[in-house]
């Protein structure tokens, strides 16, 4: 068995008036770490992971880590704990049915990992524990350094406080604020109506699965407008096929601009696919794309007897087209928004095309209905990679300019993000997932946010 850890009476949390502290009370939790330690890179002392925890987990607590056998059937505790498993080799098949087993509503589990941990049994675990009170996906950590435990130390630690209880004896007192930012559905009855966010998820080519979520930002939810981004994507058999578009906010049908460059993109791309294509001809579809997508612009605009302006919409387009152990990529860019991409042996590129500013006023992005479409002739770009992608991201502006605040340590933040909140679980339970990784509130953010990705299974 671990050695059990009884919290008791916990350190209220920072922020709380010591006068208070005696009113409060937490529930007592039996907390364990169990650790794997077989292939990490240096020998990984318990000694010194017990320091690192015990300073970090914030919580007024003895811990104890205790190193993991084949076994664990005989280390999960059967009274009710918390126990964190640090894997950094794949468990064996009879201790993934041994957790199976042991999960429930006493027995609480979440789990920290290294990369070369088979992402099946993260998966598995993910899918094990996303219904518990304080629901966390497996983490990873990246760096098999100090760096990396604090960090998984800050992890468990913030899960540990949000699993307190902390009940004052006597009711607080009662303050009446003013609601700031309203929710309000658009309008379903208006003849370009489109749902406030969507999701969807699909296989890709190349053992690579598409994953795209929008979200509404708290400007449109205020005054119960549209959400003006979309995207789309698809995959032939040698190709997958992305978009992603950002409608103008001062556009009176931005959404439909936006809905239709994609689709009308996407739709052009795969069509441009021959039976056997060759790296020029993702050079002619992505060119295909960017056509079909000013063409229904403007056709729709003459149609309707409408200003071409009235649609403004920005977009970005990209060919995958994966090799064995290489990939060849063809990505255009017309205005604001990011395309960031990640090797599989952790190496990150920079943008994969440039963010346009309106040269009239650099506050103002570009967009496809701008000029004429010979002035984005030249945006086409096939890049040739040595080594496969592991993810690839394509955002609007409304997420890239949250980004902005990580500097240099944008892409890994993301990234990381991502395989912590997203691709570790089930591929049927990404959508949600990302529609939820997206509903996220933060100061001065107030834009629509797209985010479509690329991952290698």
């Amino acid at each position: 068995m671990g050695t059990r850890l009884d919290l008791g009476l916990i350190n209220v949390s920072a922020g709380q008036s010591s006068h208070n502290q005696n009113q409060t009370r937490a529930m007592f939790l039996n907390v364990y770490l169990l650790v794997d330690a077989s292939r990490w890179s240096k020998r990984l002392d318990p000694d010194v992971l017990h320091s690192l925890l015990q300073a970090r987990l914030r919580v007024a607590a003895d811990l104890h880590v205790q190193e993991l056998g084949p076994a664990w059937e005989n280390v999960l505790p059967r009274s009710p704990a918390v126990v964190f498993l640090l894997l950094t080799a794949d468990p064996e098949p009879r201790a993934m049915d041994a957790v199976r087993r042991w999960v429930s509503p006493e027995h609480l589990l979440y789990a920290m990992y290294l990369d070369g941990v088979n992402m099946a049994a993260i998966r598995d675990l993910a899918a094990l524990t996303s219904g518990q009170p304080v629901s966390r996906g497996p983490y990873r950590i990246a760096q098999q350094t100090e760096m990396g435990l604090e960090r998984a130390a800050a992890w468990a630690g913030d899960i540990l406080l949000h699993l307190m209880e902390i009940a004052p004896a006597e009711p607080p007192p009662v303050r009446t604020a003013p609601t700031r930012w309203r929710n309000l559905p658009s309008n379903p009855n208006d003849p370009h109506a489109v749902p406030d966010q969507s999701a969807n998820v699909m296989e890709g080519a190349g053992g690579y699965r598409l994953i795209g979520a929008r979200h509404r930002g708290k400007s449109h939810a205020h005054q119960g407008t549209f959400c003006d981004d979309a995207f789309a994507f698809a995959a032939t058999a040698h190709w997958n096929i992305l978009a992603v578009a950002d409608g103008a906010g001062t556009a009176p049908l931005a959404r439909l601009g936006s809905n239709l460059a994609v689709t009308k993109a996407v739709e052009a791309m795969r069509a441009a696919m021959p039976e056997s294509p060759g790296g020029e001809d993702l050079g002619r579809a992505v060119w295909a794309g960017l056509r079909a997508a000013f063409t229904a612009l403007r056709d729709h605009a003459n149609a309707d007897s409408i200003a071409l302006t009235d649609l403004n919409t920005t977009l970005q387009v990209l060919i995958h087209w994966p090799r064995p152990k290489s990939c060849l990529i063809g990505v255009a860019q017309v205005g604001d928004g990011l395309i960031i991409a990640e090797t599989v042996d952790g190496m990150y590129y920079p943008p994969l095309a440039e963010p346009d500013s309106d040269p009239e006023d650099s506050g103002r992005t570009l967009f496809l209905t701008s000029g004429p479409l010979r002035n984005w002739l030249e945006r086409t770009r096939v890049y040739e990679f040595d080594r496969e992608i592991s993810i690839l991201a394509m955002m609007t502006d409304g997420l890239a300019g949250d980004l902005e605040s990580y500097g240099d340590g944008m892409h890994s933040q993301l990234f990381d993000m991502v395989r912590n909140k997203v691709l570790c679980y089930p591929p049927d339970h990404r959508e949600a997932a990302l529609a939820s990784f997206l509903n996220y509130d933060r100061r001065g953010s107030f834009d629509d946010r797209t985010l479509v990705l690329l991952s290698r299974e």
